[in-house]
């Protein structure tokens, strides 16, 4: 069992502790971590040692007091967790309104131990959580980073549940990087994603089922499934890029758009074994968005800038291949068509510019047909 700080016993009326954590790596402790924590009112999780509210333990990980200081703080707290390497064998839970912070996604580690069990590393099911400054390896344990599933309407500041993950890092999950969704209508809507970023995630680096989100700033480098799975209604999205998405056998999109009234700006797709932007959901727009090298190369379904199958969507960008081919770096060919057409889709208006110079596998500009609502053009 760990001793808590004798100044915050008072503080927090005497809550009982147990030492739960792990740790492997430098960290910021002692008086400098304790003055970050106190001077933003924050109880802190911190290595044995270093002073922390709670202290960690090795044996039974990190979960154990980052938890307990989560349910000590209560709805609308807020937990602060040292800079370090911290190892966890179970999830996080987050309560309502709460949020947890980190020293920085590269400070403060949470890694995923031998024994893992639980399928996120982080997760929730109540309303209006935040999550900011921490990174997380699932080391290939752990079925997402973070998985955070609405039921219910907020009891308060309803009705959207709205929380927001801002400079989180998820690297080597089994399915989805970040998920979010749940039985409430529109799952976590009005929910904000900014400044995250997911690598080497075994299926989606982010599973977006709910609806009104905002996604700014945000990276993915690989997905088995593909990079962005925009499920949820009215999402907004802008200056996000996905590279390296898919597989040989399982092609997979750096975008897929199947929410409908989606906007898409700013955003760019690169050397994916899929195509750079799928859209599935009806109304969707896409602004000044980029297919870079995109698509396996050997079919024309899974190699092109952008693949459209739904109606009365607008596109505005570019795509091209570059010089020398796909993205040799993961094996992929590369593009055939710049905009592929399925299904004979109604009520486009579709303006690319695909660059001249191609190299192979270019077949064309434009693949299928629109329907007579449409207007349809690719220059290059």
């Amino acid at each position: 069992m760990q001793e808590k700080n004798t100044g915050r016993r008072a503080l927090l009326r005497g809550t009982a502790v147990a030492a739960t954590a792990a740790v492997a790596a430098p960290f910021v402790g002692g008086a400098s971590a304790a003055e970050a924590a106190t001077t933003s009112g924050l109880p802190w999780v911190g290595p044995a040692g270093s002073g922390a509210t709670w202290e960690v333990n090795t044996t039974t990980g990190a979960q154990g007091a980052i938890n307990t200081a989560l349910n000590a703080v209560g709805p609308q707290g807020a937990v602060f967790v040292a800079a370090g390497t911290y190892y966890v064998k179970a999830p996080i839970v987050l309560l309502d309104k709460q949020t947890l912070v980190g020293a920085g996604p590269l400070s403060t580690l949470l890694k995923a131990a031998s024994g893992f069990t639980g399928g996120a590393m982080v997760t929730g099911t109540a309303t209006r959580m935040c999550i900011r400054d921490i990174g997380l390896d699932a080391v290939n344990l752990a079925a997402n980073g973070v998985n955070l599933q609405i039921a219910t309407k907020p009891t308060q500041y309803g009705p959207d549940p709205a929380p927001w993950l801002c400079r989180v890092f998820v690297a080597n999950t089994t399915s989805d990087g970040i998920y979010l969704g749940g039985a409430y209508p529109g799952g976590q809507r009005e929910y904000k994603l900014t400044d995250c970023r997911v690598e080497k995630a075994g299926g989606w680096a982010y599973n977006l089922q709910s609806s009104d989100g905002f996604v700014s700033g945000c990276s993915a480098q690989g997905g088995d499934a593909g990079g962005y799975l925009i499920g949820g209604g009215n999402t907004k999205m802008w200056g996000c890029k996905a590279y390296g998405t898919g597989s040989g056998t399982a092609p997979g999109p750096a975008f897929k758009v199947a929410s409908s009234r989606a906007t898409i700006v700013g955003c760019e797709a690169q050397d994916t074994y899929g195509c750079g932007f799928e859209v599935s959901g009806r109304a969707a727009t896409l602004s000044g968005c980029t297919a870079d090298s995109t698509g396996v190369g050997t079919t024309d379904r899974y190699s092109a800038g952008f693949f459209v199958e739904a109606d009365v969507v607008n596109i505005d960008g570019c795509s091209f291949q570059r010089n020398g081919g796909g993205a040799s770096w993961i094996g992929a060919l590369g593009m055939r068509w710049a905009l592929h057409l399925s299904g004979v889709p109604d009520y486009l208006s579709v303006r690319l510019v695909s660059d001249p110079d191609r190299p192979a596998p270019f077949q064309g500009t434009v693949l299928g047909a629109a329907g007579s609502h449409s207007s349809i053009s690719v220059l290059g």
